[in-house]
């Protein structure tokens, strides 16, 4: 029997049962068959060595927070916050990105790397911190604070040591780097124009940009029906972004399936309908049609 996604999407953020939905029916069976695909694409009953075994539990883990963000994403839309759905969505195309290029370009050492990063940033900024704390209020309880936390980093750099050993990953963790700026791993997916039509568009309500601003107030002296065609357009587009981040969702599910075996044509069909949509959506999304 095919599950009612809809139906669980609804009862599972307590979306009253007024609440049209139906606009948004494609977006919520693309992001749970993703999810769900992706996740039994890569999860087996036994994996043939340690390496993979940490890979998959690894990658199914940050495919399914992605898929959180998704699903959040959704209900702003749903609840009328499409600022907040724009924010969302620059989070799950990143995570998109992030994961489908853990599992395309990357192995076991890559994902080492990648957890090392965040380990040495945090612990820079903690170490930074506590400076701070010497030198303006050196009696303060944060110093002991900030150092049982660099304890526990410490404690999870050891895991991460006994992961690399266990799965015997010293050589692909020097040669497989994680890198440093987003931007090169949209490119190094071949991904160099995505990244400009969508993750940076979706800046502006993450940063609090002053293009809504401007927009405002030149508003001002319009009329009141120009006023209402400019919130819709802005409605609309924020809604055809949200589709594109469920795209790219969809493809890192793909992504994973592909990469562990499993031919991912079944989501195929998910896809074409987000295109299609969001095609339709595209002219009052104030999208110049060029042909």
């Amino acid at each position: 029997m095919q599950r009612n996604h809809v139906s669980e999407f609804r009862k599972a953020f307590k979306i009253d049962k007024k609440t049209d939905l139906s606009g948004l029916v494609v977006m919520i069976d693309a992001i749970y068959n993703a999810m769900e695909f992706g996740h039994n694409a890569m999860w087996k009953p036994d994996w043939p060595t340690p390496e993979v075994g940490f890979r998959v539990q690894s990658l199914t883990n940050l495919l399914a927070r992605t898929f959180e963000h998704a699903q959040a994403m959704v209900v702003a839309t749903a609840t009328g916050s499409p600022a907040s759905s724009e924010v969302l969505g620059r989070t799950v195309i990143e995570a998109s990105v992030n994961v489908m290029y853990l599992v395309e370009k990357g192995d076991g050492g890559t994902l080492l790397n990648f957890m090392h990063t965040w380990l040495a940033e945090h612990t820079k900024k903690l170490t930074d911190w506590r400076s701070h704390i010497e030198q303006t209020s050196p009696s303060s309880d944060l110093v002991g604070r900030i150092d049982s936390r660099k304890d526990m980093l410490d404690s999870l750099r050891d895991y991460l040591a006994g992961v690399e050993i266990h799965c015997d990953l010293q050589a692909a963790r020097a040669n497989s780097p994680w890198p440093k700026q987003l931007l090169q791993r949209f490119q190094a997916l071949g991904l160099d124009d995505e990244y400009f039509e969508y993750y940076h568009r979706l800046s502006g309500a993450c940063h609090l940009t002053s293009e809504d601003t401007i927009s405002y107030l030149i508003s001002l002296e319009e009329s009141d029906e120009f006023k209402v065609r400019l919130a819709k357009e802005a409605w609309a587009y924020s809604k055809m972004m949200t589709m594109f981040a469920c795209l790219f969702f969809v493809n890192a599910a793909s992504a994973c399936a592909r990469v562990f075996g499993e031919s991912s044509s079944s989501l195929n069909d998910d896809r074409m309908k987000l295109v299609r949509q969001i095609m339709d959506m595209a002219p009052a999304a104030g999208v110049p049609n060029v042909t």
